[in-house]
């Protein structure tokens, strides 16, 4: 009998140990895993997941266009916006009043969320017109009130360190691809800063291919706008550019030849300077049957004469999504090899396989292959985020026009994490890490490492890192930055971002690396005030 239930408790355990993609052993046992991480399909969006933002811990919210899902509202009719429960893998219903077709999104200093633009209303799912709406999310609702001076379809939304929105670009009504006569050539705020929207020049000079520009805050306060193939350095609060960069090499990279864009950690140790990597994209003009793009190109903004660096992208790839992972390393999943953004038989041939760019190491030897990959094709309408725990959640693909689970590339509502390499060696562990903080602010947290009997505080890094608004391969506001610290054995002093330039304030996750290994991010929010938190 003692034998019988020594064997089942051991059985148990083992079996929580595969349930877990954090389990690690201590014994010189290594994970199958630590080389390739792992790809596990668990859980359902309710609706297609066209754009997506972690909300917090424990929560993403999901939006659609209005349209036909498997989620529906009390009343019957179909929803186009659920909240996803990280930890049980549910979703609930979220009632929108305007349609969010291809909009965008971003947070308030306080914690609001923010999401702009939209489409044309659809009587069948109650929806009315959303080209102009502002949306709030909070107390877990949707509240539907204030408008944009235009129409914006396809608009960027970037966070500022003033603490509110910058809203760029878009078309007036739906279209393939942007046009003189549907173009939304400007900016504005939110809330509003002016009374009129603001003629952005870069916006008429790169068409067709200008929707869904690249946006960056930079810190000197400035931004890093991309369209098409061109880029400047723009500053927003007087109306001018400072810069203009470069033409990149090869094809247009923005939508519908999409590809996608990062900028690379931020490091007080390199004095902050600005790397930003493009990959992917696709020929012109957009054709079904023609192949994406094979090549990335990265740009230190810092040099006196930046320039592109060209590398290649490992695969042909358009609609890739690129997140910066726990460890600030980036991800690179989903895109195909054939056509262009769009519905029906407008994309082909799925890649399935992650890579993972290491932006550290010398030209040639960044990128990371050999993955665990999916057999799920994620392209027009695809998303990905990074998670504070250390996985990537992965979801959506619609490429089809009504949604069809049975088509030849079907709508899809299946979820999928994954879970790198480092979630599968000995992990560090944080604690007492303060809520609310203020630029500049030295706080101590708790670090625990049982991997080894001492730590090396070289191999020590602490950064803040924030997911992002995720749609149509953009990562909106994504940000990593490092942070200055000093190891006290025990705990660590930490020292927040200086100003807001180099992390605008809000919300994001605190993870402490070792070795490589990043811990479970904490939520932490970096304010100019403590009092300007109101959530």
């Amino acid at each position: 009998m003692k034998l019988q239930l020594a064997i089942s408790v051991v059985l148990a355990s083992v079996l929580v140990q595969a349930q877990s993609p954090f389990y690690y052993s201590f014994s010189n046992t290594t994970s199958k895993y630590e080389e390739t991480g792992k790809m596990e399909q668990i859980g359902r969006t309710g609706v297609a997941a066209m754009h997506a933002v972690l909300l917090n811990e424990k929560s993403i919210l999901i939006i659609d266009k209005a349209e036909e899902n498997e989620a529906k509202l009390d009343s019957g009719v179909s929803a186009f916006s659920t909240l996803y429960d990280i930890e049980k893998n549910e979703y609930r219903t979220l009632k929108l009043e305007t349609n969010t077709f291809c909009s965008a999104g971003g947070f308030l200093a306080n914690g609001t969320f923010i999401s702009t633009g939209g489409a044309e209303s659809r009587s069948k799912w109650n929806a009315q017109r959303g080209h102009q709406s502002i949306r709030h999310f909070m107390d877990g609702e949707w509240h539907e009130y204030g408008q944009m001076f235009v129409n914006r379809w396809y608009p960027t939304v970037e966070q500022l360190p003033e603490g509110d929105l910058i809203i760029i670009g878009g078309s007036i009504q739906g279209t393939k691809w942007n046009t003189k006569e549907k173009n939304s050539p400007s900016y504005e705020f939110w809330p509003p800063r002016t009374t009129e929207p603001i003629t952005l020049d870069l916006l008429l000079h790169t068409l067709p291919y200008n929707l869904y520009p690249f946006v960056f805050l930079l810190p000197n306060g400035h931004l890093f706008i991309f369209a098409s193939t061109k880029s400047i350095i723009y500053d927003y609060n007087n109306h001018k550019v400072i810069k203009e960069l470069p033409e990149m090499p090869g094809v247009p990279r923005s939508y519908p030849l999409t590809g996608g864009a990062v900028m690379l950690p931020l490091d007080p140790e390199k004095g902050y300077q600005v790397e930003i990597v493009i990959c992917g994209g696709g020929p012109h003009p957009p054709r079904r049957d023609k192949l994406a793009d094979n090549t990335c190109g990265r740009i230190n903004l810092d040099d006196e004469h930046p320039k592109w660096e060209m590398d290649t992208f490992v695969h042909r790839r358009i609609m890739p999504d690129g997140v910066i992972m726990a460890d600030g390393n980036v991800l690179w999943v989903n895109g195909c090899q054939r056509g262009y953004a769009g519905y029906n038989n407008a994309n082909h041939d799925p890649t399935f396989d992650p890579l993972i760019y290491l932006a550290d190491k010398p030209k040639g030897h960044r990128w990371q292959q050999g993955l665990a990959n999916t057999d799920i094709a994620r392209m027009y309408h695809s998303v990905a985020l990074p998670l504070p725990d250390g996985r990537v959640w992965i979801a959506g693909s619609n490429s089809v026009d009504p949604p069809d689970i049975h088509a030849f590339y079907p709508t899809e509502y299946r979820v999928e994490y994954f879970s790198p390499p480092y979630l599968f060696k000995p992990r560090p562990r944080i604690s007492h890490v303060p809520r609310v903080v203020e630029y500049g602010q030295h706080f101590e947290i708790l670090f625990h490492f049982e991997g080894s009997d001492s730590v090396d505080p070289k191999k020590l890094r602490v950064a803040v890192m924030r997911p992002g608004f995720s749609t149509h391969s953009m990562h909106m506001s994504q940000r990593y930055v490092y942070l200055v610290h000093e190891f006290k054995g025990q705990s660590i002093e930490v020292t927040a971002p200086p100003n807001p330039n180099i992390f605008p304030p809000g919300a994001g996750y605190l993870v402490v690396v070792y070795d490589g290994v990043p811990s479970k991010g904490a939520e932490i929010f970096i304010e100019k005030s403590k009092n300007d938190l109101q959530i």
